[in-house]
């Protein structure tokens, strides 16, 4: 898949640029014509009136070239802003379907810097291409046959002069064609150090590391810093060096013309036309040399965003529509090993789950507990075994139709900014604020928002002007305003004390009776009640049964329970 597929769409556009800049380098090319006529026809022979009207023509002309390139100028930016513009959501498209660990491997800092400051190249470089990149050659050889038209002696100065220029341009690129890759990666490293400050700020103050932050952001910034130096000392010799070709070729073709005017075979009028085309000659050049300078930096663009585009991610769910809702949940032998593992994050799992029932699922860091809701909603598709969705294999399921039949409080808490109302909307966007204040107060929310106008309350990104539990209350409250069959509740009472546990869990049991809950905990008190309990712990089952049964039978939950003061004997 190219990069430029999305240009074909706007291929009208960049036809009717092509006429368009067509037409203004013939009018350039017209003007000098037009002008050696005046001076030889009109001044040299003092005829007014051939003055007035060939002037008349010359003014026309200018007129209509104006207008030509004006318009060139629009639809070439209209059509590689809509350009970049498709590429930026095929790009974003993309990355939203990507795996967690795809994302990661290519880099969250690095994706952003290719969908915004490498897509911005690429724009720009589409923009030149319609116009200074078709307009130079076409302004170099118009120039070149017309000085050759006017007098073909002097036009040998001008073709002298070419080897120069190409030679200063071959060793130009061959210069700073390596530094671009490693310009990029710099500001990769750059974005990647701010963003881990921005969003590690409480870690890095609470430690006292803001100077060390300071010194390797420092040091990233002074390696773009020095990178940007050699590229842009490079490039900017050039523009000197070709002026001063250009100027010293047009010293020379302004001696040999006078001498050619001397001995009569050359008219002022014509020495006047030969050194505008050699000017339009020589700007061919150093448009083109420009889009030379252009073209190794965009190229490094171009393979970062075909890196993203063709990036082999993985397809999770099938083609098989769920069209009623979830009525059971079941694992034969589940396993999953993440990318790249040795070891099982979950190692045959069995477990059965339907409408109307909780299951509780408790167990140790790195149990494999978030792995399974993970499989459930389908982030990552099971290794070995089965994972059931009313008797299909979830793996053969539309992806869509599996998330929209659950609601979700993640473990770690994230909030738009918006309004409450506009963060509850978003798992329901028909939900009525009556809905939302009676979800509010279920998951005891209310308590902690003003009494008037509660839903227009502001939340800062990602939650911050809250605390970790009133976060949680509010990651149920937008659970709760989705109608689904199946609600997961990852780790979600923990920042809450027993007393607002036991309330917000005494309210769900009424909210969620004919739905299936699935409630992931550290705490055995919020489990106790489930009519499941699963024991997990190196991605193993340890335990399966109700919490009387595990207390009796199972030695792993027996001992979680007595070291969080359970009563064994209750």
């Amino acid at each position: 898949m190219s990069v430029f597929q999305d240009l074909k769409k706007y291929k009208g556009l960049v036809t009717l640029v092509f006429f368009l800049t067509l037409g203004n380098t013939i009018g350039e090319l017209y003007l000098p014509r037009l002008l050696s006529l005046i001076v030889d026809n009109g001044i040299a022979v003092e005829d007014v009136q051939y003055v007035f009207r060939i002037g008349g023509l010359m003014l026309l002309v200018t007129l209509l070239t104006i207008i030509v390139r004006g318009s060139a100028s629009y639809f070439s930016a209209k059509a590689a802003m809509a350009f970049s513009r498709d590429l930026r959501k095929r790009i974003f498209n993309k990355v939203n379907h990507m795996t967690f660990d795809e994302t990661e491997a290519l880099g969250i800092s690095s994706l952003i810097t290719r969908t915004t400051n490498d897509v911005g190249h690429i724009e720009q470089f589409v923009l030149l291409m319609m116009r200074p990149l078709l307009r130079a050659p076409l302004q170099f050889i118009g120039g070149l046959v017309m000085a050759y038209l006017t007098h073909r002696r002097l036009t040998a100065i001008v073709l002298i002069s070419m080897p120069i220029i190409f030679v200063l341009i071959y060793f130009i690129i061959r210069v700073v064609i390596p530094y671009f890759p490693k310009l990029q990666n710099a500001l990769d490293r750059v974005n990647l150090l701010l963003r881990q400050r921005l969003t590690g700020l409480k870690v890095i103050r609470a430690f006292s590391r803001d100077k060390e932050e300071e010194a390797i952001f420092e040091e990233a910034n002074d390696d773009y810093y020095r990178l940007s130096m050699r590229i842009n000392n490079a490039m900017s010799t050039v523009q000197p060096l070709l002026t001063f070709v250009v100027s010293v070729t047009t010293v020379i073709a302004v001696y040999f013309g006078s001498q050619f005017i001397a001995d009569g075979t050359m008219n002022i009028g014509e020495l006047l036309a030969f050194i505008q085309y050699t000017a339009q000659v020589m700007t061919g050049l150093v448009m083109l040399s420009r889009m030379l300078m252009i073209i190794p930096r965009t190229s490094t663009s171009i393979s970062r965003v075909q890196e993203v585009i063709d990036y082999p991610s993985r397809k999770v769910g099938g083609t098989t529509r769920l069209t009623e809702p979830m009525q059971s949940i079941e694992a034969k032998d589940l396993t999953f090993y993440y990318p790249g593992a040795n070891l099982p994050a979950l190692d045959k799992i069995n477990f059965s789950l339907k409408t109307g029932e909780v299951l509780g699922i408790i167990g140790g860091t790195g149990s494999g507990k978030s792995t399974f809701l993970k499989l459930l909603m389908q982030f990552y598709q099971p290794t070995e075994g089965d994972l059931l969705i009313n008797g299909e294999p979830i793996n053969q399921l539309y992806t869509d139709d599996v998330r929209r039949r659950i609601s979700y409080v993640p473990q770690q808490n994230f909030f738009f900014s918006e309004s409450i109302r506009g963060n509850m909307q978003y798992s329901n966007p028909d939900i009525s604020d009556e809905q939302i204040l009676n979800d509010l107060t279920i998951a005891r929310a209310r308590e902690f928002l003003p009494k008037e106008e509660a839903l227009d309350t502001k939340v800062i990104r990602g939650g911050a002007n809250f605390s970790g539990g009133q976060r949680q209350r509010l990651a149920i409250t937008r659970a709760l305003a989705r109608d689904a069959s199946v609600y997961i509740f990852d780790d979600s009472f923990s920042a809450l004390d027993y007393r607002t546990d036991y309330q917000i869990r005494q309210a769900l049991e009424d909210r969620l009776r004919g739905a299936m809950t699935i409630i992931v905990a550290q705490r055995v008190a919020t489990i106790r009640h489930a009519d499941k309990i699963l024991v997990l712990e190196n991605g193993k089952v340890q335990g399966y049964g109700s919490h009387d049964d595990l207390l009796a039978h199972h030695p792993v939950y027996r001992e979680i329970a007595i070291s969080q003061g359970e009563e064994v004997g209750r």
